[in-house]
């Protein structure tokens, strides 16, 4: 898949000073235009310490759910070849051009464009191989069901998915970030994976919703609490006690009360591709969420 990226002018070039930020990587962007919210995050994430940023078009149909049904299959045949649209977009003022200027001057550093085609898999595992994170933005329609879209980025990538809401003011850094914790794998994963993130942010809580461990277990388990001590973050620990029906309500409802800009939690699903079955708190949050939150399949 080609992905190349046309020379910026000399104005917009020039190197960008190093930042104190933790360094978050090489990051994608899937966006459905150049200068979504997604582009924006995503760019100003992957110019901490150099990293560089790619920005994978797609359309408001797949984030929005429409991309499965059997019209958008006919719609597909007669959409410009992902190569030939690339193209076009990389010349100056198209949609490649905008995003790379974008990302430039946003301190991100060999800004690349892409085009997701018919074939998503393909598209987004050759990408996910070089890629430390996803940013992407919610979709604004309202009768939008994104879940399906997400389901693929969260499920079939291995990678950590941030996902901003669909209002959201565009800033590369979260002041106030709440941990969902409870104790499984996936939450484990979300909390490492979130530590460029957490690590710059002032204030963290974490929610424990997590049994207590036996004590005659035959391996250590993970302590988020020490983990973040040992990274030199200071965190407020709080549990919480909510069924598994409530756990995505008390979540939102506890990071809100918390003022949070960021929630880090696991993420549950099981296949068929078109019919993820979300967790129930999962679910809960991808649907009526309106902080960002950092997934982690």
């Amino acid at each position: 898949m080609n992905t190349t990226t046309p020379s910026p002018s000399p104005s917009t070039a020039s190197p960008q000073a190093p930042t104190c930020l933790p360094a978050v990587g090489d990051v994608l962007a899937i966006v459905a235009g150049p200068r979504d919210g997604a582009a924006y995050v995503a760019s100003r994430l992957a110019g901490r310490e150099g990293g560089s940023v790619t920005g994978c078009a797609t359309s408001p149909a797949f984030l929005g759910g429409r991309a499965f049904r059997a019209d958008a299959t006919v719609a597909a045949l007669l959409e410009v070849a992902p190569s030939a649209q690339r193209r076009e977009d990389l010349h100056i003022g198209g949609a490649g051009d905008a995003f790379v200027r974008l990302a430039i001057s946003a301190g991100a550093r060999g800004p690349q464009w892409a085009v997701m085609g018919n074939d998503t898999a393909h598209t987004l595992a050759m990408l996910s191989a070089w890629h430390d994170l996803i940013v992407v933005q919610r979709p604004t329609d309202p009768h939008a069901d994104p879940l399906d879209g997400l389901g693929i980025l969260l499920m079939g990538t291995g990678l950590p998915c941030l996902v901003l809401p669909a209002i959201c003011a565009p800033s590369g850094v979260f002041d106030r970030v709440v941990l969902a914790w409870d104790g499984s794998r996936p939450a484990i994963r979300a909390i490492r994976a979130a530590l460029p993130l957490v690590a710059a942010a002032q204030d963290v809580l974490l929610l424990d919703g997590c049994a207590p461990r036996d004590g005659n277990a035959d391996a250590p388990g993970f302590e988020p609490m020490a983990f973040l001590a040992r990274q030199g973050i200071e965190a407020t620990r709080r549990r919480v006690h909510a069924s598994p029906a409530e756990a995505g309500a008390t979540i939102l409802k506890k990071a809100h009360q918390f003022k949070a800009d960021l929630l880090v939690m696991g993420a549950y699903g099981h296949t068929p591709l078109r019919e993820k079955l979300f967790g129930g708190a999962t679910r809960h949050v991808l649907t009526h969420g309106d902080i960002a939150t950092l997934l982690y399949h």
